[in-house]
């Protein structure tokens, strides 16, 4: 009896670095959606921009004369160039959401692969296996996809710096 106590205490030890893996994951979780949220919140306000500057353009005053006809095709002109600016800035925050939902896609992967290394552990302790090959492999993967989910954010870090100044 006093042999099983040991081994689970042993295979409690050896889930220990897994665990604060999975709470390290989940605190990247929480960044990776919370950057998500603040790409949706800036997508829909520029999106209610752009209807009202396409609006806009569309109305042409009924009490113009034909000397504001030059005043008019500058104010489209003007609000043409706007919406093109709001689309650009629209494609890049489409493009960092797909960076985020990556990432996002990734992280849980990850969470998913430590909980599936944690859980073998004891399945392996419990059913007196050998699951040292397994685990390993678990581990492997889960450090690649944490790698992954990492870079990821790195990249959507770049793509939204760059947005800013693209200099």
């Amino acid at each position: 009896m006093l042999s099983i106590h040991a081994d689970t205490s042993h295979v409690i030890q050896l889930a220990v670095g897994p665990a604060f893996m999975l709470a390290a994951i989940g605190g990247t979780l929480t960044i990776l959606t919370n950057r998500l949220a603040r790409i949706n919140d800036r997508t829909h306000k520029r999106r209610e921009d752009r209807e009202g500057l396409a609006d806009t353009a569309d109305a042409t005053p009924a009490d113009a004369t034909p000397g504001d006809a030059a005043t008019v095709a500058g104010a489209k002109a003007t609000t043409a160039a706007r919406c093109a600016d709001i689309d650009t800035e629209l494609a890049t925050l489409n493009r960092r959401a797909k960076i985020i939902n990556a990432a996002v896609t990734a992280g849980s992967a990850c969470a998913i692969v430590v909980c599936l290394l944690i859980g073998s552990l004891f399945l392996a302790n419990e059913l007196a296996i050998e699951f040292d090959r397994p685990v390993a492999v678990l581990f492997i993967v889960a450090m690649l996809t944490l790698i992954a989910t990492y870079l990821l954010m790195l990249v959507e870090i770049f793509v939204a710096q760059h947005s800013i100044n693209p200099t």
